[in-house]
């Protein structure tokens, strides 16, 4: 499956420590209305993402990875039920 967006390649995206990422899980886990939501791609914006310090940069990518693959799943799901 083609997905729809890709990150920049231009754009340095360092790697997040697992603090943030229990963190940001922790979130999203208490998230109930997306945790329901049907997934969706997410989109951006390149020119805010190079505005970014390299930490939320980090931490955006760590998100759009996650909520990519969530659609993904879900898109592979449905496509196995039709």
């Amino acid at each position: 499956m083609e997905l729809q967006q890709k990150l920049p390649a231009d754009i340095i995206f360092p790697d997040i420590d697992e603090a943030t990422k229990q963190f940001i899980d922790a979130t999203r886990a208490q998230s109930r209305a997306l945790a329901s939501a049907e997934p969706h791609p997410m989109t951006f914006n390149v020119e805010a993402i190079r505005r970014l310090t390299p930490e939320a940069r980090a931490a955006f990518r760590y998100i759009w990875e996650r909520e990519q693959q969530r659609y993904e799943e879900f898109q592979r799901r449905k496509m196995m039920v039709n």
